[in-house]
């Protein structure tokens, strides 16, 4: 049996509201998914409070990396010191390493890296700094495995091991520098002063990072 007009039209109005409600939903989801909502307007207070945590982040980083790169450069000296000797900078034929020797400094090294990915990362110049330090810890590490293989092979490999070595350890003193002018550059931003924390790789060197050779001229400081 059909509905009377009075019922049929209570369905339509009640098919209606159903209808209304819908709609109100949608367009309230999609207001809060385009537009702001209110109420969550910026704290400057707020702000300011997270600029200054992460201000006194960097600064603490700062200090860290600076007192890292001295420590680094005090331990790594004995180590490209050591390697000059059996594979120098001039050119001249490479001397076999005692393997202990080579063991022990791929040791220290090895000590060097873990201690260097235990800093804490930061800010991109900083990172610039960590990196640029963890990469030439290991290039040396490479060169020290290139000297050691070197000692072991016949005499027609040596040679090429030799001079692989070498081009590693050229690559791991051009790395450091570039990451000690950054971490100079942010000393002196940071009200530190300067930090000279380039690596000799001989006795003698200039310590401007680069591959002086004993008994040229030296850049000036």
């Amino acid at each position: 049996m059909g509905l009377d007009p009075w019922r049929r039209a209570l369905v339509v109005l009640g098919a209606l509201a159903v209808v209304a409600v819908v709609a109100a939903a949608v367009v309230a989801l999609t207001r809060d998914a385009g537009e702001p909502a209110e109420g969550l307007a910026v704290d400057p207070a707020r702000v300011a409070e997270l600029e200054a945590a992460e201000e006194a982040r960097d600064a603490e980083n700062l200090v860290a990396s600076i007192d890292h790169a001295q420590h680094l450069q005090t331990e790594l000296v004995p180590v490209l010191h050591g390697l000059h000797a059996v594979l120098p900078v001039d050119g001249s034929t490479a001397v076999p390493a005692d393997p202990a020797q080579v063991a022990a400094w791929r040791a220290d090294v090895d000590a060097l890296v873990a201690e260097t990915e235990a800093l804490p990362s930061g800010s991109s110049e900083h990172n610039i700094v960590r990196n640029g330090m963890l990469t030439s810890l290991e290039l040396v590490g490479d060169a020290l495995d290139a000297v050691a293989l070197a000692a072991d092979a016949a005499p027609d490999a040596a040679p090429d091991l030799y001079a692989l070595a070498g081009e590693l350890r050229t690559r791991a003193v051009d790395t450091w520098g570039l990451a000690a002018v950054q971490l100079d550059l942010r000393a002196t931003a940071g009200g530190q002063g300067h930090v000279h924390v380039f690596l000799p790789v001989h006795p003698g060197d200039s310590l401007d990072g680069g591959l002086d050779v004993p008994g040229e001229d030296s850049h000036d400081h």
